[in-house]
């Protein structure tokens, strides 16, 4: 009898161990096609072109409004041109090649449990509504703290216009008196 116990009991130690040393699946790395997948569910490619476009438009206000502080002089010309500079460098934005170089470092800090979470989370009601709404949650705040940004903007213009002329000062040869 006891060496009936004996077996059981010593192939439940030998696979108690064994599974104890295995990585939980849930534990193991994230893979690039489960973080392509949790981006789908991000929406992450409209997000990031939603993003940039807030994000242009509202520089090309800010920079609009400084410059003609700046310069009032400026031409509207001069500042379509500008602004099709802006939206150039906009259309040629490389989402793709922006995510390629993300996926390698969400598959660092995320393992596959935290990819699983995260993706269940982005799936619910309240995850795709939170989706939705975040472009705009983000252009409002950029419209909240646009008064800071511009001030930002105008002291460090200053500051830079303040060093430039001490250092075009430095420059100048020094009248030398020769009597």
């Amino acid at each position: 009898m006891k060496r009936t116990l004996r077996l059981p009991l010593f192939l439940l130690l030998v696979l108690s161990t064994a599974f104890a040393q295995q990585p939980a699946a849930n534990d193991s790395p994230a893979t690039r096609a489960d973080i392509e997948k949790l981006f789908a569910t991000m929406h992450i490619r409209e997000q990031m072109r939603n993003l940039m476009s807030v994000m242009a438009k509202q520089s090309k206000q800010t920079a609009h409004e400084s410059l003609k502080k700046k310069a009032p002089g400026i031409s509207q010309k001069e500042l379509d041109r500008m602004d099709a500079m802006s939206d150039q460098v906009l259309k040629d934005f490389d989402v793709e090649g922006m995510i390629d170089d993300m996926i390698p470092i969400y598959q660092k800090h995320l393992n596959k449990a935290d990819v699983a979470v995260m993706s269940a989370y982005y799936e619910t009601p309240t995850g795709q509504k939170l989706l939705r709404e975040q472009p705009q949650m983000t252009a409002e705040a950029m419209q909240a703290v646009q008064p800071r940004m511009e001030k930002m903007m105008t002291k460090i213009m200053d500051e830079a216009e303040k060093m430039a002329g001490e250092s075009a000062g430095e420059s100048k040869p020094a009248n030398v008196d020769k009597n």
